[in-house]
């Protein structure tokens, strides 16, 4: 029975920590795809020291430097940012968007699951790719028309009409800040030259080097003459206050990483952590005691044994070794039995894709089907850490076996 409440905690503790993994990996994998590069370069143009323009002006030879002086980059891209209202026959939303070169997008937004349409339409002129929550409220589907009504950094309001092209299916929270327009459809909105962008965008071939390359790039673009905004890990849109209220004017670039555009939802994922910490610390807890238990059960009942042991030469050190052993035996196949079944159950549902129904589990869990990451590291530390605790539990009987009085012990029955 101890054993297989052993195994319980493990499938449960392994089970808990591959979601958040899961949920980890889904975040960063889905935000680089909606709003984010691993690195990014973006920054505000300033017109007036009252305004606050997310966008880098002449941006090529930035687009030059990242494609050639960035050994570890695979992908470069650039995005022109959007921020207004889509208009239907029914209803309006206002949503920030994207404007994109689909020629540059085929090995980013091809991760994006398409419930009707092909957001490859975005390759012409005149076209829009939203997400369903956006399609429900405004009740359109592919072929649909709306109007899309921006603010330019002029203070003046365009519109242009769109066909939608593509309704993609959500990706939980950061559905709800994201739809797509052809970048030059974006620029004739805002009235920009089209040697200015929103952001540059650079996914690398290992994190790894994540940080390494961000202080090379600060470096490099500090030495060819660009200013730089101060880093600071919240998102561009939680800048434009503070930018706004800044006396300067002309161009600053703001280089940024993904886990600071995505900053604002490390919440879900510190959440997660904390329920899966506090819910296994105490199935630990209540393991650890009938471990204890069954282990002092143990050492009342081989008292003699434990003296005669002692009486004929067994050191202190050998009988607390031997009770030990005892939990080692329970602990150790138990947790790697619940390791490997966690192994197969994860791997099989990753490979079922579970549809998630709710909306409100969608939004919180940022997929619309489970996913979990579980790996050879996780596993080391949840063997490490269960084995070790329930070993430091088993300590107090077997000193209390160890420390038995050989003559006491002998005579005990």
């Amino acid at each position: 029975m101890l054993a297989g409440a052993i195994f319980a905690v493990t499938l449960i503790f392994a089970s808990l920590l591959s979601l958040v993994q899961g949920v980890k990996e889904t975040m960063i994998g889905n935000g680089t795809a909606l709003m984010t590069g691993h690195l990014n370069i973006a920054g505000f143009y300033k017109i007036s020291q009252s305004s606050a323009n997310p966008q880098v002006t002449k941006y090529l030879s930035l687009l030059e430097y990242a494609q050639t002086q960035i050994p570890e980059a695979t992908i470069v891209l650039d995005r022109v940012k959007a921020y207004g209202k889509v208009i239907s026959e029914t209803d309006s939303v206002m949503i920030p968007m994207w404007g994109v070169t689909m020629s540059q997008e085929d090995n980013v937004l091809a991760r994006l699951e398409s419930e009707s349409g092909y957001i490859s339409g975005l390759k012409e002129r005149g076209t829009i790719a939203l997400f369903q929550v956006h399609a429900k409220k405004l009740k359109v589907a592919v072929g649909d028309m709306v109007t899309v009504s921006v603010p330019t950094y002029r203070n003046m309001n365009n519109t242009k009409d769109l066909k939608v092209v593509s309704i993609l299916k959500d990706l939980g929270m950061m559905s709800q800040f994201t739809g797509y327009m052809n970048a030059l459809d974006t620029r004739e909105l805002y009235q920009t030259r089209t040697d200015s962008t929103g952001q540059i965008m650079i996914y690398l071939k290992d994190l790894k080097y994540l940080n390494d390359v961000e202080a090379r790039m600060r470096k490099d673009l500090s030495a060819k003459g660009h200013v730089l905004m101060e880093k600071e890990s919240t998102p561009f849109w939680m800048k434009f206050d503070r930018v706004a209220g800044e006396s300067w004017t002309g161009q600053k670039l703001d280089i940024t990483t993904s886990e600071d555009e995505t900053s604002f939802l490390k919440w879900i994922v510190s959440l997660l952590s904390a329920l899966t910490f506090i819910l296994t610390i105490v199935l630990a807890i209540i393991i650890v005691m009938g471990l204890i238990n069954v282990l002092w059960m143990s050492v009342k009942e081989r008292t003699t044994e434990i003296g005669t042991l002692r009486a004929i030469g067994m050191h202190k050190r050998r009988v607390l070794e031997m009770f030990l052993l005892e939990s080692l035996i329970i602990s150790v196949p138990s947790t790697l039995l619940g390791l490997f079944i966690t192994g197969i159950l994860t791997f099989s549902l990753n490979l079922m894709k579970v549809p998630i129904t709710s909306e409100a589990f969608q939004l919180f869990l940022m997929t619309n089907h489970l996913s979990f990451a579980f790996g050879f590291s996780q596993a080391f530390f949840i063997f490490v850490s269960l084995v070790g605790f329930f070993t430091l539990g088993s300590l107090i009987p077997a000193r209390k076996a160890a420390n038995l009085n050989p003559i006491t012990a002998i005579n005990q029955y």
